[in-house]
């Protein structure tokens, strides 16, 4: 291979790469996949959820009773 057709190569695979972390980091996109991975199987989903709200609502209680 010549040094151009190595640079040539080079700058192809960077574009790909870069173009890759774009729709990686793209906030639509992010969006778009985590909606299809909730609709694929929320159960993960809803216990995260549940689990959050039991954890805000030992907080208020803690805070609530720690007033007292």
């Amino acid at each position: 291979m010549t040094e151009q057709s190595d640079v040539d190569r080079q700058r192809d695979e960077l574009r790909r790469a870069l173009e890759e972390i774009e729709d990686r980091v793209n906030p639509a996109k992010l969006a778009e996949r985590t909606k299809h991975r909730i609709d694929e199987n929320p159960t993960p989903w809803l216990a995260g959820a549940a689990g959050a709200v039991v954890a805000i609502a030992g907080l208020v209680t803690f805070l609530v009773l720690r007033r007292r």
